[in-house]
Order: structure tokens, then C-alpha cells, then sequence
């Protein structure tokens, strides 16, 4: 996951609130506190909206600053790519928005003026039933207004392809198995976008979904989704001289090259923790500080679905040097051991 991605595929992350969900969808008879709650725990979770939408603390990993909860950021200075106030202060937030513009934003990626929203992984939101979109604006509305004026992003210099496809909104009666509520979770936590590489055209390479591979530059605790550029090899548009360390995320699907060895108790422990099997630390563009909060029954579902993925070849490790990967066309650890794409039998 990633904050100001210098693509425009967007991967922003929340803050860890420790709120637990009912089981239960909220429905039409819910109370209004019920309402908050359940828009707490997804905005605060898998929803991740707060890292983009607050200003970070200097921590490793960074966490959202709970006194300005909402108020917005300046994702890159130079772009400019503003995450704007979601709080409902009149001047400088949300103020008399209506229920049906936030849905409409948070959805589809429009603001009330028609404008699209920059960076807004609205795609991955697509998904969200009405009761958990209502859910989030009513917690939206509970949060304390904050005066805080921001600039607006400007238009992208360059268009990106989504990873995730936009879809409808699901059913909350329909999400009856693990395998459908994990499919739904993983899509609001953008895990396929953040799991997938891109060709050097920015265009994703489809064969690879949820492989791994992805690069993102770790800076000041979160990262930052770099995209197609590899700093390892030349090119007239690679971002300026980087000062963090570049990783690559990891392949989730049952390959070998990917996470076959882990259980449902080892998966939940890894999130809980942020080390794998209780041991590797996990880098900070891994949401776990965000993910923890997720209740056992969700993550059990969403460990249900990542293991119903088909296996997809793919060695990626952050602990060896980077080398160049024919699979992906990128570098990272373990690169050299895929063969070409090209080379599979369909």
C-alpha cells in the first residue's frame, strides 16, 4: 500500500482504531450508533481512508495523527496531489454535502462539481454495499469538523490503468460465504493493486494478478507506489534520486513462489504482529498496523479467498539484492529465478 503513488493508482491506508465490527451487515434497522461503528471499523480498517485523508505521525510505520483525523494532506508537493478535508467543516470540508454526493464521491470517484477525484481508488470502493457506504458517511459526519484549507490536485500528467476494475455494489444478502465476504474485503482493501506489477507502459500485467512484484519506496514509515519506474535502470521520466529503500510486495497466491506454507493461524498472526510466522518483520508499505484491527471472522474470510486464487509463478523477496526479473520486467530479489511469461503453456 501506498501514500502520494506517483501513478495514478492510488493505495492509501487508515488508521488502526482497535473498533470492532459486528459480525453482521448493518441493515435499514440500524441504530445510529450502530452506524458509526461499523463506518469506524471500515474506515479505520480495510476502507483505509486515513492515510491519505490526515497527516501522518514520524512513526515506522506512520500512523494517521488522531487530532487532525480527517482534515486532509498534501500527498506530493510538486505534483500537486492533495488528499482534500473530509471533515464536515463548512468552509474548508465537506460542509452541506449531501449523504447521496458522498456516496456518489466515495463510489465513483466524483465530487459534487462533476470533477474527478484524483487518486481516488474508487474502484476498489465500487463494491461497497449501501449499508457499509452509509455506514462510513455516518462516521464521516461524527468526526470533529477541522479547519484545515488545501489546495486542489491538479489534472495527471499521465493516465494510469486501474488494477481493479470497477465493479457494482454488492449485495449485503449475497455475502453469504468466506469466500464471497473475502472477496468483497480485498477489494475494499485495494490488496490486488498493490499485489500486481505493471508493464513499463504503466499497464498491468494481468497474468501476474496478486503475484507480487510491485515496487514502492519506503520513506519516512509507509510507502510509495513507484509504478513502472525501476530505479535500478535508466530512464528520461524516473522520479528524482530516492532516499528510501525500494521493496517489492509479495506473491499472496498458493504457488509456491508464493504463500502455500501459511495457515489461517499464521496469516492472522502475521497481521497481528507485522512478522511473518512471529519472526520477518514486514515493511511498512504492508498496511498490517491498519489490518490488525480487522476482526478474526474477516480475516479468516479473507484468507479463504487468497487461497482460492489460481497459483501464479512468481519468486519476489525483499531480503535478497534486486535483480532483474524477465517474469515482471522489473528488479527484485529473487528476479533472476522467473522465467519470461512468454515461455508459459496456456
Amino acid at each position: 500500500m501506498a501514500r502520494g503513488s506517483l501513478l495514478p493508482l492510488a493505495c492509501c491506508i487508515v488508521l488502526a482504531s482497535g473498533c470492532e465490527s459486528p459480525r453482521t451487515r448493518v441493515g435499514s434497522k440500524a441504530t445510529t450508533a450502530d452506524l458509526i461503528a461499523r463506518g469506524q471499523y471500515l474506515a479505520n480498517g480495510i476502507a483505509h481512508c486515513f492515510m491519505c485523508h490526515s497527516p501522518l505521525d514520524d512513526g515506522d510505520p506512520a500512523l494517521p495523527r488522531p487530532e487532525t483525523l480527517g482534515a486532509g494532506d498534501v500527498l506530493d508537493e510538486k505534483a500537486p496531489l492533495i488528499a482534500p478535508n473530509i471533515t464536515f467543516e463548512r468552509e474548508t470540508g465537506l460542509g452541506d454535502w449531501s449523504d447521496r454526493e458522498i456516496i456518489r464521491a466515495i463510489r465513483e470517484g466524483i465530487s459534487r462539481d462533476g470533477r474527478e477525484l484524483q487518486e481516488h481508488p474508487a474502484n476498489d470502493y465500487s463494491v461497497m454495499t449501501d449499508d457499509d457506504v452509509s455506514a462510513v458517511v455516518a462516521y464521516l459526519r461524527s468526526l470533529r469538523p477541522i479547519r484545515r484549507k488545501l489546495p486542489r490536485s491538479a489534472p495527471p500528467l499521465r493516465k494510469g490503468e486501474w488494477v481493479q476494475r470497477k465493479t457494482v455494489p454488492a449485495l449485503s444478502s449475497a455475502l453469504n460465504s468466506p469466500l464471497q465476504r473475502g472477496a468483497y474485503l480485498v477489494q475494499l482493501g485495494e490488496c490486488i493493486g498493490c499485489h500486481t506489477p505493471a508493464h513499463g507502459d504503466g499497464s498491468v500485467i494481468r497474468e501476474l494478478e496478486f503475484a507480487g512484484g510491485r515496487r514502492f519506496w519506503l520513506e519516512k514509515g509507509y510507502g510509495v507506489d513507484i509504478g513502472r519506474f525501476d530505479p535500478m535502470l535508466p530512464s528520461a521520466e524516473a522520479p528524482p534520486p530516492m532516499t528510501g529503500r525500494v521493496v517489492a510486495s509479495a506473491n499472496l497466491t498458493p504457488d509456491p513462489s508464493g504463500i502455500p506454507y501459511y495457515t489461517e493461524a499464521i496469516f492472522i498472526q502475521t497481521i497481528r504482529s507485522g512478522k511473518v510466522g512471529g519472526v520477518r518483520q514486514l515493511s511498512a508499505a504492508m498496511p498490517w498496523v491498519f489490518f490488525r484491527t480487522l476482526s478474526d471472522p474477516d480475516l479468516r474470510d479473507i484468507f479463504a479467498y487468497l487461497k482460492a486464487l489460481r497459483p501464479t509463478q512468481h519468486n519476489v523477496d525483499n531480503t535478497d539484492e534486486p535483480t532483474f526479473c524477465a517474469r515482471c520486467g522489473h528488479s527484485h530479489g529473487l528476479g533472476e529465478l522467473n522465467p519470461p511469461l512468454r515461455m508459459e503453456r496456456r
